[in-house]
C-alpha cells in the first residue's frame, strides 16, 4: 500500500489576496468602527447641558470629566500598538469595541461624577489604539498603491460619524433623554463587534501569515509585500520588506517619521481647537445663530470627508501608480497641504467679510490629510513587524496635540484685551504652528531614502553579528 505524500498548503484564493473583494470589504468595515469611534466621543458633548444639570456639575467638574479622557489615551495607543505586533488586531479591534460599548453602558448607569470619570478614562483607553489599529489592519490586506486611498477612507470614517451621528444622537437625547443616546452608540459597537467577529481576520500581507506560510512551507506569502507595484512609488528593497529588522528606536527617530509626526500634530491641533472654541468664536465674534452654526459644520464635515479624504486621496493614489516616487505624491503634496491650511487659518483672521472668511476656514480642513499621509509613509519605512507599534507611537505623538491645543488656545483668549482679540491670537498661533509643520513636512518626507538607509543599516548590522 503506497504511503501518500502530504499535500502541500493550499495557496491563498483569490478572495484572499491583496486588493480582492474581500480585502475591501475588511476596509469598509474599520470605516465603519471609525464612524463609531467619533459618534461615542459626540455623545458626551452633545449631551452636556442634561448631564452638567443632572448632576448639578460645574464647569470645572465637567472640564475635568472631559480632560481626563486623554490621559490613558496615550498610554494605551503606545501600549496595544506594541502589542499588535505580536497579537492577531481581529481580536484587538473586537475588543476595543467591546470596551467602548461598556464605557457607554457605564455613563448610562452614572451617579454622579465618579462613575463619569471612570466611563471616560475606559473609553479613552479603548479609544486611543484605534487609529493606528485600522490603519495596520487595512495595510495587511492592500497593496502599497491602495494604502493612501484606504487611509483616507478611514480617515473619512471619522467625518462620516460625526455627519451622521451629530442629527442622530441630537435626537435621542432630545426625544428620548440623554442616557438612550448613549445605549445606541454602546449597542451599536457591540453589534459591531459581533459582525467583526465573523468577517475580520488577517490579511495575507500581515507578517503573522507569512510567518505561518513559512512554516507550512507555503512561499506565496514571502514575496506578497512587493506586488505588482514593485518599483513603482514604493521603496524597492525596503525596510518594508522581509529581511533584518532595523529597530523601533531607529525608524522613529528617521527624519520622515519626525516630519509626518509633526504634520499631524498640526491636524490634530485643528480638530481639537476647531471642536472646543470654533463654535464659539463664529456665535460670539462672528455673529452665526446655532443653526447656522450647525450648517457650516455639516458643510465644513462634507468638505473634509469629499475633497480631503476621498478626491486628494485618489490623487495621492494615481501619482503613485504612474510611477511618482512617495516622496513627492505624498511628502510634497501633503505637505504643500498643510502649508495651504497654515495660510488659510492666518487668511480667516486677517481677512474681512463673513463669507470669505467661512470658505477660506473650511479650505483649512486640507491639513487633515496628514493622517492619511503619515500612515501610509510610515508603511513605506517600516516592516510589518514593527508597523503597528511605530503607528501607535505616531499616533500618541500627534495625539498630544488634543491636550496642548485647546488649552493655550483659552491662555490667549483670556490674555487678550477682549474675548475676539485673545482668540484671534490664539487662532493666529495656530495657523504660524501648521506653516511651520508644513514646511518641515515638504523638507523632510523622504520615505524611500530613509527606508533604503535602514534597511542598509540593518542589512550591516545583520552581516557583522
Amino acid at each position: 500500500m503506497a504511503v501518500r505524500a502530504p499535500r502541500p498548503p493550499a495557496a491563498p484564493g483569490r478572495t484572499d489576496t491583496p486588493g480582492s473583494v474581500r480585502a475591501w470589504v475588511i476596509v469598509g468595515m474599520l470605516v465603519v468602527l471609525m464612524g463609531l469611534n467619533y459618534a461615542d466621543k459626540l455623545a458626551f458633548g452633545l449631551a452636556a447641558n442634561p448631564i452638567i444639570d443632572e448632576f448639578d456639575l460645574t464647569a470645572t467638574q465637567f472640564g475635568l470629566a472631559n480632560s481626563v479622557f486623554y490621559i490613558p489615551f496615550f498610554i494605551a495607543t503606545l501600549g496595544v500598538g506594541f502589542l499588535a505586533d505580536r497579537t492577531s488586531t481581529t481580536w484587538l479591534l473586537g475588543g476595543i469595541a467591546v470596551l467602548w460599548g461598556l464605557s457607554q453602558f457605564s455613563m448610562v448607569a452614572a451617579a454622579g461624577l465618579g462613575m463619569i470619570i471612570f466611563a471616560r478614562l475606559l473609553l479613552g483607553a479603548s479609544e486611543g489604539p484605534t487609529y493606528g489599529l485600522v490603519n495596520h489592519a487595512s495595510f495587511t490586506w492592500l497593496k502599497e498603491s491602495d494604502r493612501s486611498l484606504a487611509s483616507s477612507l478611514l480617515s473619512a470614517g471619522g467625518s462620516l460619524g460625526v455627519m451622521v451621528g451629530a442629527p442622530v444622537l441630537t435626537w435621542l437625547i432630545v426625544d428620548h433623554g440623554w442616557r438612550m443616546a448613549f445605549i445606541v452608540s454602546g449597542a451599536a459597537s457591540i453589534l459591531w463587534c459581533a459582525v467583526w467577529l465573523f468577517i475580520g481576520r488577517e490579511g495575507p500581507l500581515s507578517d503573522r501569515r507569512r510567518r505561518a506560510g513559512k512554516r507550512g512551507g507555503d512561499s506565496a506569502g514571502a514575496g506578497a509585500e512587493r506586488g505588482p507595484d514593485a518599483g513603482r512609488g514604493a521603496a524597492p528593497a525596503s525596510a518594508a520588506e522581509p529581511g533584518p529588522d532595523p529597530g523601533f528606536w531607529r525608524i522613529v527617530t528617521t527624519p520622515t517619521f519626525i516630519a509626518v509626526s509633526l504634520a499631524a500634530f498640526a491636524g490634530n491641533w485643528s480638530i481639537s481647537v476647531k471642536l472646543a472654541f470654533m463654535p464659539l468664536y463664529v456665535q460670539n465674534v462672528l455673529g452665526l445663530t446655532e443653526h447656522e452654526t450647525s450648517l457650516y459644520i455639516v458643510v465644513g464635515q462634507l468638505f473634509t470627508m469629499l475633497c480631503v479624504y476621498v478626491a486628494l486621496a485618489f490623487v495621492i493614489k494615481t501619482m503613485m501608480a504612474r510611477g511618482h516616487s512617495g516622496r513627492v505624491a505624498r511628502g510634497v503634496l501633503g505637505g504643500a497641504c498643510v502649508l495651504f491650511a497654515g495660510a488659510c487659518m492666518i487668511a480667516f483672521v486677517l481677512l474681512p467679510g463673513l463669507p470669505l472668511k467661512l470658505a477660506v476656514s473650511i479650505l483649512a480642513a486640507l491639513v487633515l490629510i496628514s493622517f492619511p499621509v503619515g500612515s501610509t509613509v510610515i508603511g513605506q519605512i517600516t516592516p510589518t513587524r514593527r508597523r503597528a507599534g511605530v503607528l501607535g507611537t505616531y499616533a500618541a505623538l500627534y495625539g498630544l496635540a488634543g491636550v496642548i491645543g485647546p488649552f493655550v488656545t483659552g491662555l490667549f483668549a483670556d490674555a487678550g484685551a477682549t474675548e475676539a482679540a485673545g482668540l484671534d491670537n490664539g487662532l493666529l498661533f495656530w495657523g504660524a504652528l501648521t506653516l511651520v509643520c508644513g514646511a518641515v513636512a515638504i523638507a523632510f518626507t523622504r520615505p524611500e531614502r530613509d527606508a533604503e538607509r535602514l534597511a542598509a543599516r540593518a542589512a550591516a548590522e545583520s552581516a557583522d553579528r
